[in-house]
C-alpha cells in the first residue's frame, strides 16, 4: 500500500489483509516513518527458517513447541511486565523491533510467523489475557505472555482467577477462535486507553477514529469528540457529540456531554469572533 494515503481498516478487512498486515497499518498512524518492510521481512525470514525445518508436517504440540522456542528463545521476545500499559506495547512494529509487548501483539508475532510457516494459527479472544490456537480443530492452547508455554489447566485456573472471578466461569466462547475483525478492534481499544493514560488526544481520536469505522458503535464517536473537544475542534467535537446523544436514548452521561457540546460550540463561537 502506498505510504502515506491513509486506507479505511474496514476496507483492507473486506480485502483479505491478515492481522499483522492490518496491525502494521495502524501502527502508521502514530509513526508514518514506522518500519513496515523491516516487520514484514523479519516475519517473512522467521517463517521460512520454520517451513523448511518442516515444524508444519509435526504434531500440534511439537509445532507449538518449536514455534515457542524460536520467537521467544532464538529471538527473545518477552512480555513487558513492567510496564504493560506502554503504548508500544500495542505498536506491532516497535513490539519487532524492541522484543517487547502484551499477549495480543506477541500472539500476532506468533501468527505472523506461524502462518508463513504453513502452520494452522489462530487468535483466541480469552477476556483480558488474548491466547493463541496452533493447529487444526482443538489444535493447542499457548500463552503468548508466557515464553509461548502451553496453557495447561493450572495456567488457566490460574487465568481464569485472574480475568474472570473463578475457573468454572470459563465458557466455550473464551476459548474459541477469534476473527481478524475481533483481533483489531481488540488492538485499537488496547492502543485508545493507552494513549488515553498519558492524555495522547491526537493520538486516541485517530484509534477512536478507526474504531468508528470498524464498529459503527456510537460510544466511540463520543469518545473522538470528547478528543477533539480537548484539542480545540469545536465543530468537530459538537458533530459527534450530538450525534451520540441522538442515537443513545436516554444515556446516563447525558448531562456531562450536554456541557461539552456547550463548551464545544463556545469555544467555536470566540473563534469566529476574535
Amino acid at each position: 500500500m502506498a505510504r502515506g494515503k491513509r486506507v479505511l481498516l474496514s476496507e483492507a478487512l473486506a480485502s483479505g489483509l491478515a492481522i499483522d498486515e492490518l496491525a502494521l497499518i495502524v501502527a502508521q498512524d502514530v509513526r508514518p516513518d514506522a518500519s513496515v518492510d523491516a516487520a514484514r521481512a523479519f516475519f517473512d525470514r522467521a517463517g521460512t527458517k520454520l517451513e523448511n525445518a518442516g515444524a508444519h508436517l509435526l504434531k500440534a504440540s511439537t509445532q507449538a513447541a518449536m514455534l515457542g522456542e524460536h520467537v521467544f528463545l532464538e529471538h527473545q521476545f518477552r512480555g513487558n511486565e513492567t510496564d504493560y500499559y506502554d503504548p508500544r506495547n500495542s505498536d506491532l512494529t516497535a513490539v519487532v523491533e524492541r522484543r517487547l509487548g502484551i499477549p495480543l501483539t506477541l500472539g500476532i508475532v506468533m501468527i505472523a510467523i506461524g502462518r508463513r510457516a504453513g502452520m494452522q494459527m489462530h487468535g483466541v479472544g480469552f477476556p483480558g489475557h488474548f491466547l493463541v490456537r496452533v493447529g487444526e480443530g482443538d489444535g493447542v492452547l499457548v500463552d503468548p505472555f508466557d515464553d509461548g508455554r502451553e496453557v495447561d489447566p493450572t495456567r488457566l485456573d490460574l487465568l481464569s482467577h485472574r480475568h474472570l472471578g473463578a475457573p468454572k466461569r470459563v465458557l466455550a466462547e473464551h476459548l474459541a477462535s477469534v476473527d481478524e475483525r475481533s483481533m483489531l478492534v481488540r488492538m485499537l481499544i488496547n492502543l485508545k486507553h493507552a494513549h488515553e493514560r498519558n492524555h495522547a488526544h491526537a493520538i486516541a481520536l485517530v484509534a477512536c477514529d478507526r474504531l468508528v469505522d470498524l464498529t459503527g458503535a456510537i460510544e466511540f464517536r463520543r469518545d473522538r469528540g470528547m478528543h477533539a473537544l480537548a484539542m480545540g475542534a469545536g465543530l468537530a467535537a459538537a458533530a459527534d457529540l450530538e450525534a451520540y446523544l441522538a442515537e443513545t436514548p436516554s444515556p446516563q452521561d447525558e448531562a456531562a456531554v450536554l456541557r461539552m457540546i456547550a463548551q464545544a460550540k463556545r469555544g467555536t463561537e470566540n473563534a469566529r469572533l476574535s
